[in-house]
């Protein structure tokens, strides 16, 4: 145990990270490095250990409340196996597809993933194309698990850009603000760019983290609210926050990926998209919602079966167009209950002339007499 924590501070003394302008000028600096500690010769990164951490949290949490929007837990397994390893293939498979020119010498280095070369966005995109092919094999409804899964995404995001803060690395440009950062790695960086010496450089993975959380926090807090109505809203509003924010920062940060030789960044575009595209799902899912509600196929939290839709579904179901039974009706038996009420009203009819023949042969008999 001693030895460890000796390695831990031994590593510690290599690298460091200021904030010199804070707490008024007297600044806070931390030493730290990318590495936590060693077995032998073997290196445990705080990157690795922050995500592993988030996603046996976001396991925990996601185990504990699955069953509340009808999601086996066993089920919320078979996601996660599926949808981890093809978000960690994705995440490099995202960054190498944007800066292949750095691995086209030496093809081996692709899978050399310790040596950093991740694109959150691509770690996204493979796991929902995971998470899409295992709900068609299951056959449940690829939004509402998506829905499910996507505020634990951010919760992921947030935790995990600290290993960015570890490495030193997804900080932007120069900045005069008081939370201006600087160190070892990155004044080596600013030295490369022929800028001042001292010059503080923005902490932007700290700004995503932040928003991270917030959205994180805004998903969990809609999804138990009123408001939530439909299988998608959440992904809406995760496309929408996170898009947002990531389009600001990106702008900001130095180590972008550029589509060819063009100046245009990938994950400021991608991020327009996601912006564009979610509003446009969200508003889709709330006009879907209020029409059904409209048409009577459901309620607020119940359904309904009166009214407008009733009509409507009864109109559908004699037309033979949507089910055998519309609004309440079986079609089926429709004209044998229409036989025995007409056998029934006959029976009746023919009871009345009976009562009425014998009162006439009564007043006969009377009149004869």
């Amino acid at each position: 145990m001693m030895s460890i924590i000796n390695s831990i501070q031994m590593l510690a003394e290599k690298g460091f990270v200021e904030f010199p302008n804070l707490f008024k000028n007297h600044g806070l600096k931390l030493n730290i490095n990318d590495v936590a500690f060693k077995i032998g010769s073997f290196e445990v990164r705080w990157y690795g250990l922050l995500i592993s951490f988030v996603v046996l949290l976001s396991i925990f949490l996601g185990m504990r409340s699955c069953r509340k929007y009808n999601i086996e837990p066993n089920d919320l397994l078979d996601y996660l196996i599926f949808a981890l390893p093809a978000a960690i293939i994705g995440l490099r498979v995202y960054y190498v597809a944007f800066n292949f020119s750095q691995y086209k010498d030496n093809l081996l280095s692709v899978f050399y993933f310790w040596e950093g070369g991740l694109a959150i966005y691509g770690g996204i995109i493979g796991a929902v194309i995971a998470v899409f092919i295992v709900s068609k094999v299951k056959k449940q409804k690829f939004l509402h698990i998506v829905d499910f899964l996507i505020g634990y995404v951010a919760l992921g995001q947030a935790v995990g850009r600290w290993g960015n803060f570890f490495n030193q690395e997804a900080f932007g440009g120069p900045t005069t603000l008081p939370w201006g950062m600087t160190g070892d790695k990155i004044a080596l960086f600013v030295r490369s760019q022929g800028w001042d010496i001292g010059t503080l450089v923005h902490p932007t993975f700290l700004y995503e983290s932040l928003w991270c959380f917030i959205v994180f926090a805004t998903i969990m807090l809609y999804r138990r609210s009123k408001f939530y109505r439909s299988d998608g809203e959440c992904l809406a509003l995760y496309m929408i926050l996170y898009g947002f924010e990531r389009m600001l920062v990106e702008g900001l940060r130095t180590d972008s990926l550029y589509i060819g030789k063009t100046g245009i960044r990938v994950s400021q575009l991608l991020s327009a998209i996601l912006v564009i595209v979610g509003i446009a799902l969200f508003i889709d899912l709330k006009v879907r919602y209020r029409k059904a509600v409209y048409e009577g196929k459901i309620g607020d939290g119940a359904e309904v079966d009166t009214g407008f839709g009733k009509a409507k579904e009864l109109m559908d179901g004699i037309d033979g167009a949507d089910a055998d039974n519309a609004g309440g009706i079986d079609v089926e038996n429709a004209e044998a209950v229409a036989a025995d009420v007409a056998g029934a009203a006959y029976a009746d009819e023919a009871a009345g002339d009976e009562t009425d023949n014998s009162v006439a042969a009564e007043k006969q008999t009377e009149t004869d007499a």
